[in-house]
């Protein structure tokens, strides 16, 4: 029953990238899938602004170097107008500052072209489900250089809250989890965004990461 369900309704993809040839390969890839659906396909983050806007895929594939808007920008734009659409990097760029800019501006997962072939249906699932993906080149620069460990001053409520976000939880669950209601987890979700000085989840899961609070 699940798997007819998931065949009815396909996780729907849009791609973003300037390159014919990763078009191709992000096709051949996806189309041998039964559960998730090429529905849109753009050179630049404006033709990505455009497509979210009407077909509103549940994935975004972002590149971040292009031309007329590059992928941080729209990726900013999209996660402030569309925030429950889950935005993918892909790029053969994962230098510390493009990884950052990328999280820090909303996306969920950060993936190298290098390892995409092996890696993307799984990583789309992934993603779809609430997870964070980060390719390994990624996620040497997530924890290099090492940082020392600062103390944010989190309650242990806090922590336990970060904890179930990093498992890939949604809100509801982690409310459900530990008994208390959305709206309370929404508060202890801003004291978390407050007290890391981050604006989003992805980077709020990072740099709990980096210091050792997960």
């Amino acid at each position: 029953m699940t798997q007819k369900k998931a065949e009815e309704t396909p996780i729907r993809v849009v791609l973003i990238d300037d390159h014919l040839q990763m078009h191709k390969i992000v096709q051949a890839t996806l189309g041998a899938t039964t559960d998730i659906k090429l529905v849109g396909q753009g050179a630049n983050g404006e033709e990505g602004i455009t497509l979210c806007e009407q077909l509103q895929p549940d994935i975004v594939l972002m590149d971040v170097v292009m031309p007329v808007l590059d992928g941080i920008e729209a990726t900013k734009v999209l996660h402030e107008r569309f925030p429950d659409i889950k935005i993918l990097v892909l790029s053969s760029f994962h230098d510390h500052e493009s990884v950052y800019a990328m999280l820090r501006n909303g996306a969920v997962g950060y993936l190298t072209k290098d390892s995409l072939a092996q890696d993307l249906a799984e990583t789309i699932r992934a993603t779809f489900q609430g997870r964070m993906v980060f390719s390994s080149e990624v996620g040497a620069q997530l924890v290099s250089p090492p940082q020392p460990t600062v103390n944010f001053h989190l309650t242990d409520r806090e922590l336990e809250v970060l904890v179930l976000l990093a498992e890939g939880l949604t809100n509801q669950q982690s409310a459900q989890k530990l008994s208390i209601s959305q709206s309370t987890l929404k508060y202890h979700m801003t004291n978390i965004f407050q007290k890391l000085g981050v604006q989003t989840r992805s980077e709020a899961l990072v740099l709990a990461a980096k210091n050792n609070l997960i």
